[in-house]
Formats: structure tokens, sequence, C-alpha cells
């Protein structure tokens, strides 16, 4: 329930952002991978309680490969929105882009 609520409020935060850097592919992405993993962590948490009502017991090997899916899903959304961030807080010398946050160094 934890990891619903949290990738919930994730994606609205930064869906309903109005920061300037919304627009980004990387942000979208992050979105997307938010949205995907609160849908599928809530559709198998309704499919392990459905089976578990029943008598059914889901495998181990099923619930390891949906959170392993989903966990390398989330890494790779954050990894997205980290690298953006630094681009935005530090610049790239090489590519000719400078820094956008906070350019005086306090």
């Amino acid at each position: 329930m934890i990891a619903i609520t949290t990738a919930f409020a994730s994606t609205w935060t930064t869906v309903t952002s109005k920061e300037t850097g919304s627009y980004s592919s990387a942000f979208k992405f992050l979105a997307f991978a938010n949205a995907f993993t609160c849908g599928f962590t809530l559709l198998f948490l309704s499919f392990v309680f459905f089976f578990g009502r029943h008598g059914l017991n889901p495998t181990n090997h099923l619930l390891f490969l949906h959170d392993t899916f989903l966990m390398s899903l989330m890494l790779s959304g954050v990894a997205a929105g980290t690298a953006f961030g630094y681009l935005g807080r530090r610049g790239n010398s090489h590519a000719g882009w400078s820094q956008t946050c906070d350019p005086s160094n306090k």
C-alpha cells in the first residue's frame, strides 16, 4: 500500500507541477513510470488478494518477476529525472548548455 501511495503521489506531483522542465521527455518518462508502477502494483495486489481468498496460492516466482520488473522501471525513471535535474543544476560545458538553476554560487 505504501508503494501504491507514493507512486501515485509522485505521479500527481509531476503531472500537475507548473515547473518549466515538466515538458521534457525525462520527466514525462518519470511520470509514466510512476503511473505504470502504481497501476500494476494495485492490479497485482488485487490479484494476490483474490487468489488468496479462494485458496489458490500465486507462485513466488511471479511475484519476484513482477517486483523486479517494476523496480527496474522505477529506477530508470528516477535516473532519467535525476539526469535532467543535474543538467539544470550544473550545466554541460561540452554541449554548450549553461546552468539554469541558481547560477549564483552561494
